[in-house]
């Protein structure tokens, strides 16, 4: 038996939050300590969390090697307001800590500025309005796999049963946007960041966030 077909794939629960969470701080957050890492990654999960109208989860043998959220104009989010009510509660919390507080500040600053350059790419009744990647991430541990190709692949299946036009993702110049190009999609917009990333000053560095759009 392969390592592949090992995995188990199945739609994101409740129960996947400690451990999707632990996984993105973990791949996305590495400059962060352990504290903040947890504190960031939560509440950027729960925030994608209360969009999110389809998923899909690779697991093996109970760790999470990869996730993919979307979410759907014309759908209405699964216990949307329960993980927006997580995400507020959790930014409370950690704003009693300075640190935590900074962390999450700096991390939710990049993804407030995306979804304000969602909006506006919103605004343009553009070919990929109908649905958002909100979340694509895998383990590390899962390299070669071919887990991303598969949950992407996937998530698009999805769209296209749905008779979804087009769809569109935001990314950022930590991101290896050649593999988005590779599958197809083509830069819409971009914009030089304004906000603090981990390790980027926006005074001094040039970081740029990006939508990506495909018809289907």
């Amino acid at each position: 038996m392969t390592q592949t077909e090992k995995l188990t794939w199945r739609a994101f629960a409740p129960d996947d939050f400690e451990r999707a969470a632990e996984l993105l701080g973990r791949t996305w957050l590495p400059e962060f300590d352990e504290a903040a890492q947890r504190a960031a990654s939560q509440i950027e999960l729960a925030h994608y969390l209360a969009q999110t109208t389809w998923s899909l989860v690779a697991e093996r043998g109970g760790e999470i090697l990869g996730v993919v959220l979307l979410a759907e104009r014309d759908r209405e989010a699964d216990e949307g307001a329960g993980w927006s009510e997580l995400e507020a509660r959790l930014t409370r919390a950690a704003e009693k800590d300075p640190g935590l507080a900074e962390a999450v500040r700096t991390e939710m600053g990049g993804v407030h500025e995306e979804a304000e350059l969602e909006r506006e790419y919103a605004a343009t009744n553009p070919v990929g309005g109908a649905a958002a990647v909100k979340l694509l991430i895998v383990s590390p541990d899962a390299k070669g796999l071919g887990l991303g190709g598969r949950l992407f692949s996937t998530a698009l299946e999805h769209l296209r049963e749905t008779g979804a036009e087009g769809y569109h993702l935001l990314t950022d110049d930590s991101c290896d946007v050649g593999f988005y190009e590779h599958k197809g999609l083509t830069q819409a917009t971009r914009r030089r960041s304004r906000a603090y990333w981990p390790g980027v000053d926006p005074e001094t560095d040039e970081f740029y966030v990006y939508v990506y759009e495909q018809a289907l």
